[in-house]
């Protein structure tokens, strides 16, 4: 009788140790995605600028193909996507964008075209003490305002 029991245990203990597997390596897998490529880029502007101390007044809104070089400094491609964060006071220096561009493309490349073009005194009677680029994945992020605001910026971007 005894050997029908531990049999029966251990017949039990199967399942649990599979499913035990499958979930340690599911969740490694989890662990190890961008969650930057899942997010929409408002929601990561969102994200990013919560935390990032005193702005200007901004809202984030959706890039056009008309408007999309202006904000980017590069020409707009199908299937780029964008937001820009901009002071909606022209004379402050203080623009955050962020695009994404499709499977693909050589986000690497663009965002190094975004950062050669990139133009910190856009604004004409104004300019930015800082303008910084970074990539992840898809998603490029371009950031021209004060010092400390742009490396507040850049830190939460870099915490997602």
């Amino acid at each position: 009788m005894k050997k029908w029991i531990a049999l029966l245990c251990a017949l039990l203990l199967i399942p649990l140790t599979a499913c035990a597997g499958n979930g340690g390596s599911g969740s490694s897998q989890a662990a190890s995605k961008d969650p930057v490529a899942d997010m929409s880029l408002t929601d990561i502007a969102n994200a990013i600028l919560k935390d990032a101390g005193e702005l200007p007044m901004y809202e984030v809104t959706e890039l056009t193909a008309e408007n999309f070089e202006f904000y980017t400094f590069i020409p707009y491609v199908e299937g780029y996507e964008g937001v820009t964060a901009d002071s909606l006071i022209g004379s402050i220096a203080h623009s955050v964008v962020l695009v994404r561009v499709p499977d693909g493309t050589d986000a690497a490349q663009v965002a190094a075209d975004i950062e050669s073009k990139a133009n910190p005194a856009k604004w004409i009677c104004v300019e930015a003490e800082k303008t910084v680029v970074r990539q992840r994945g898809n998603t490029i992020l371009l950031v021209m305002s004060s010092e400390a605001t742009t490396d507040a910026i850049v830190a939460g971007f870099d915490a997602l």
